[in-house]
């Protein structure tokens, strides 16, 4: 109960933050579409800052054809992934924690899905994510391919660069973690094979764009009986570090 006060605060802030963001985006586009006849000059300058806007980060001039490695790990929430996501954590498993890494290519401009969502996103990653998660009297190994797509268009950048990624793939444990299983039915309808997601935001100075902190959710489920199991969703909370590099 005493936490309720900070919880409903954290809420309110993400709200104001995410609207405020989208608001100056719309007006940054709006500005950008009716500067665009003003000549050569302020062309190129209105699209050396779309593009600054546009690249999570630049280790080099195109940000498409980089790669990146992530490390990072987290203690596993006791909470479905909307109220984690609302900082809701409900506590936490006792003694269970994973600890994740990963190898990431982000995709050039020109590519066919890049090309197709492009504007909607800042760029898309295509990566293979391997996990530990330890648990009471096992230990958990998932494989976890998936791409995630990045909105990196805030107008703080100049002052912190700051993305939101949101991705989706499969991922396949073994052997089942059992915070997945009900513990009244042990031997039910369980698969190795689920659904994964993944939802971060990262943070990093301007000059070193190419180091980001991550804070990440870790989420497996059955997409609501889609993967065809019984399995109980499982969010785990990561802390990581992410290096892009050519």
């Amino acid at each position: 109960m005493t936490n309720a006060p900070l919880l409903a605060g954290g809420r309110a802030l993400l709200a104001v933050v995410l609207l405020a963001a989208s608001a100056l985006c719309m007006a940054q586009s709006s500005s950008d579409a009716g500067t665009e006849s003003n000549g050569k000059a302020d062309t190129k300058a209105s699209d050396s800052l779309n593009l600054n806007l546009k690249a999570p980060l630049k280790p080099a001039d195109n940000v498409g054809g980089s790669w990146n490695w992530y490390l990072g790990g987290g203690p596993m929430a006791n909470e479905s992934l909307v109220h984690v996501f609302l900082f809701d954590y409900g506590g936490w498993y006792d003694d269970t924690y994973l600890i994740s890494g990963e190898i990431g290519y982000t995709l050039k401009d020109d590519n066919p899905v890049m090309r197709f969502l492009s504007p909607v996103v800042s760029s898309v990653d295509v990566v293979a994510n391997f996990t530990y998660q330890d648990e009471p009297g096992q230990h958990v190994f998932e494989f976890n391919p998936y791409m995630m797509a990045r909105w990196s268009n805030f107008p703080w950048n100049n002052t912190i660069r700051t993305t939101f990624g949101l991705g989706g793939g499969l991922s396949y444990a073994t052997p089942i973690p059992q915070i997945e299983k009900d513990s009244k039915d042990p031997d039910g309808n369980y698969k190795n094979l689920m659904h994964f997601m993944a939802v971060e935001a990262t943070f990093s100075l301007p000059d070193h764009k190419d180091w980001q902190l991550v804070y990440r959710l870790h989420h497996r489920s059955g997409v609501f009986g889609l993967m065809q199991g019984d399995n109980a969703g499982n969010t785990a909370v990561e802390i990581g570090i992410r290096h892009y590099f050519k």
